[in-house]
């Protein structure tokens, strides 16, 4: 599946709407200080960014907003 192409903002702004979306069903997902993200040289899936939250949001709401970037880090790119 061909990835889009977004900016850093986008990227971010994106996982922001989307953690607003499960905010009611994972406390503390709205607390998550959400960063730009970094890139990274194409890994062999062709994701070229990751990011990583800024505080420590517990085990259980840490596993959500992570399973939120894998699925996005297959959706979009960074450019070039």
């Amino acid at each position: 599946m061909p990835k889009t192409v977004q900016t850093a903002e986008q990227i971010r702004d994106e996982l922001q709407n989307r953690m607003a979306k499960i905010g009611a069903d994972v406390p503390g997902a709205l607390r998550a200080r959400i960063p730009l993200p970094e890139r990274h040289p194409p890994d062999a899936s062709g994701r070229n960014w990751n990011m990583v939250p800024l505080n420590d949001l517990g085990v259980d709401c840490a596993h959500h907003v992570q399973k939120v970037i894998e699925d996005m880090r297959t959706e979009f790119v960074l450019p070039d």
